[in-house]
């Protein structure tokens, strides 16, 4: 009788040891209870290069300058397939190191539109390492483009 009451005490132990693992690899939960499907966020060309935004537009985004530490201006254009400026979007943009997410996040930050018609964002990059932004355009409230792009400074 000792036997089985050591052996299902310590099964109740390594269960309760085991639900916070168990837990973390289901993914974060949302306020109904359900398991939050997290976005995707293929990789872009790099800056100076058209991206595809669907069938109708493309984006040409690039930087102020070389990445290095310090202020970076992120700067998007976001075009019609013909070519002409489309300043209709949201765009926004979440820049983090890769190797110790969350450290370093900025959340999701709007860009600011200036009278150019350029999306612009200012990014700090705070220590050397690989660095990760994540880019999405909405168009009335919805998600319609993410995109990543990974640089090392």
């Amino acid at each position: 009788m000792k036997k089985w009451f050591f052996f299902l005490l310590a099964l109740v132990i390594f269960v309760v040891w085991l639900s916070p693992y168990a837990e973390s690899q289901r993914g974060p939960m949302s306020k109904s209870g359900s398991v939050e499907q997290t976005a995707a966020y293929p990789p872009m060309p790099g800056p100076g290069k058209k991206v595809s935004v669907g069938n109708d537009h493309y984006i040409v985004y690039g930087f102020d300058k070389k990445p290095k530490l310090g202020t970076l201006i992120m700067k998007v254009e976001i075009f019609t397939k013909e070519g002409k400026k489309d300043t209709s979007f949201e765009a926004k943009a979440d820049a983090d190191m890769p190797s110790m997410r969350g450290a370093h996040a900025t959340g999701d930050r709007p860009f600011k539109l200036s009278n150019k018609g350029d999306y612009l964002l200012p990014i700090d990059i705070v220590m050397p390492g690989d660095w990760e932004i994540k880019l999405t355009l909405l168009k009335e409230g919805k998600a319609i483009f993410r995109g990543s792009y990974q640089f090392n400074v």
